[in-house]
């Protein structure tokens, strides 16, 4: 656990591995255009892209450790910069830019709809709220009215989501994995309150010998 939620500030090296190929994973979908995204993509996903991928059959070593970083790859990555949404998937595809849940929470109703592109409406440029509000729950609505729909063309592209830069960090990744429950412990548990936060940090921060601060904060 991290050194602000009471813990000791050990990392748990196999989630950190994870957030490690997962960088690997990042590098072959933002930079689709190298020799090493090339070869892989001839080899292992030739037809699609990779974050739509299955798992490979008869796979090298390397792969494998490539599809378990992949697996903590798609959790945190979301749609951006994209005009019409003609190839986002409403339902499977994570395309709403909040931190809690990038995919819808679920449908009110039965509904066929399928892309991004059927919730908008062509003439105005801007989201069928009607509609939305018809099929969707409240929360995700509020959350897709504050997506602004560019008016130039752009192609479709992924980002990072738990980053402000939209890049992807090993750090932000060991977090989110962390959260999601990838570990032992989780990040944040419902017992730890901000106020405990801070006094945690404060107890770290003492100008003291570092064997003073671990006695003090085992007597915690």
């Amino acid at each position: 656990m991290p050194k602000g939620f009471g813990g000791m500030g050990f990392r748990d090296l196999r989630l950190v591995n994870q957030a490690l190929l997962a960088k690997q994973a990042w590098r072959l979908v933002f930079y689709p255009d190298s020799l090493c995204a090339r070869i892989l993509k001839a080899k292992y996903f030739p037809p699609g892209n990779l974050l739509d991928m299955v798992p490979a059959g008869d796979a090298s070593p390397s792969w494998r450790g490539i599809e378990h970083g992949l697996a903590l790859l798609k959790q945190g990555v979301i749609y951006i910069e994209w005009v019409m949404g003609e190839s986002i998937w409403i339902w499977r595809d994570n395309w709403i830019p909040r931190a809690h849940g990038p995919k819808l929470v679920g449908s009110v109703r039965h509904c066929r709809l399928r892309w991004v592109s059927h919730l908008i409406d062509d003439q105005s440029r801007s989201w069928d709220e009607t509609l939305m509000r018809r099929y969707f729950y409240a929360c995700d609505v509020k959350e897709i009215l504050k997506i602004k729909i560019p008016s130039s063309a752009c192609s479709d592209q992924v980002a990072w989501n738990f980053e402000k830069s939209g890049i992807f960090s090993v750090r932000s990744a060991y977090r989110l994995a962390m959260m999601t429950g990838h570990g032992e412990g989780e990040v944040g548990s419902s017992s730890t309150t901000a106020d405990g936060r801070k006094v945690w940090k404060a107890l770290w921060s003492i100008q003291v010998p570092e064997k003073v601060k671990v006695f003090k904060w085992k007597i915690v």
